[in-house]
């Protein structure tokens, strides 16, 4: 029997077909969406299936702010870091998290309606603090695919993001191992060495689809 072709189509009519007993389960339906969204726009959406718990904790380990102080989260997408983060929010932490996707926006403001988030692009995450008066932020977490991203692209985000952090803030970041090597990957790694003035020590996660490895880089450089 022939295999029938994956494309946005098919999996966006999986994604609505069913009623009733017939009706996709929750769970499916954010893996089925980043499928449709990454074929379309492998760029702005990095995987075919949301971040796990596990990873998800990776990101968040160790976060220690008060209330007043600002994150800002690079492409919430299904909310994996954003639940947790939810609970810095609830402690006074001010949060917003800016989503490309304008299907995946709309279902983080249903999901976390307690929480801030703006349709567009982290090339202007300056201007949309300035936007929300919101001080520079402590901590940037990003769930961006760096590895799919023309390296143009990249390098706005990074200089974005030096212009969005304090002088001792932190940018955390991740990528998948299987794109270690890739050469947009080894770019975005060099690039934001330079943008940073102290690289922490990464984090394996192998309980993830597929394996990562978490960044984190604090004090950026300051722009003259």
């Amino acid at each position: 029997m022939p295999h029938s072709k994956i494309t946005h189509d098919t999996v966006t009519a999986a994604v609505k077909k069913g009623t009733g007993k017939n009706k996709l389960p929750h769970s499916w339906k954010d893996p089925l969406h980043l499928l449709s969204r990454f074929l379309v726009k492998p760029h702005s959406v990095g995987s075919i299936w949301p971040s796990s718990q596990h990873l998800a904790r990776a990101m968040i380990d160790g976060v220690a702010l008060k209330p007043g102080d600002v994150i800002v989260e690079y492409g919430p997408g299904t909310g994996p870091f954003t639940q947790l983060l939810r609970n810095h929010v609830a402690a006074g932490v001010d949060y917003i998290g800016i989503e490309y996707d304008k299907n995946l926006y709309k279902n983080l403001t249903t999901r976390f309606s307690e929480m801030r988030f703006h349709h567009g692009s982290a090339e202007d995450t300056a201007a949309i603090l300035k936007h929300y008066k919101l001080k520079p932020a402590s901590l940037i977490i990003s769930g961006l695919p760096f590895a799919n991203m023309p390296t143009a692209l990249q390098e706005r985000i990074l200089n974005a993001t030096q212009e969005a952090l304090l002088e001792d803030g932190m940018f955390r970041t991740f990528s998948y191992l299987l794109s270690s090597m890739r050469p947009r990957i080894t770019h975005f790694q060099k690039m934001v060495s330079i943008r940073f003035n102290e690289k922490h020590q990464s984090t394996t996660v192998l309980r993830n689809f597929p394996p990562a490895r978490v960044f984190s880089f604090s004090r950026p450089v300051m722009q003259k």
